[in-house]
């Protein structure tokens, strides 16, 4: 999947990876049901290895990727303050229950700096976090800091990883 979009992010000029890399993270945790679908996380990878091939700005990437995720979780968050339970019934069955729910609101309540940070590193987690936040009513200045901080590290963390897979992979 990396290599078939790095081609294709690539086909899409500098402006249109860059996009690509934004939109991707944003769309990832903006909604739990948008963002199980949507590969964020490998967009920032594949970004890495365009950067790493000269094809765009390893600067570009880094701050789409960063502007993208907290923008997401904004969104997400947003989401959840305003829909809360009724967003979170739209997720299919399988993939929640009313005792799961509860305990990931009681988790977030305890721990929500430390819920969106590991939240951002963790694939399905990544998705739901923010709007539990916004459930949750987790001050928004504290959800800021946290969300702002963890996408700061994130980002480069997998652009890296996009680099160092670049070398075995022609674009």
């Amino acid at each position: 999947m990396t290599a078939w979009m790095a081609a294709h992010m690539g086909m899409a000029g500098v402006w249109g990876a860059l996009i690509l890399v934004l939109l991707a993270p944003a769309l990832e945790a903006a909604l739990p049901l948008v963002g199980v679908v949507v590969p964020g996380q490998t967009a920032v990878v594949v970004g890495g290895i365009l950067a790493y091939h000269g094809r765009v700005s390893v600067t570009g990437i880094l701050v789409a990727a960063v502007v993208g995720a907290v923008a997401g979780n904004l969104i997400g968050y947003a989401a959840g303050r305003r829909w809360g339970g009724g967003l979170m019934a739209r997720v299919p069955r399988r993939m929640r229950s009313a005792r799961h729910t509860e305990k990931a609101l009681k988790m977030i309540a305890r721990n929500s700096g430390k819920a969106v940070f590991v939240g951002r590193f963790t694939a399905v987690v990544r998705t739901l976090v923010p709007t539990l936040c916004g459930m949750n009513g987790i001050p928004i200045r504290r959800f800021m800091v946290w969300t702002t901080v963890s996408s700061a590290i994130w980002a480069p963390v997998f652009v890296a990883i996009g680099f160092a897979a670049a070398p075995g992979l022609p674009v």
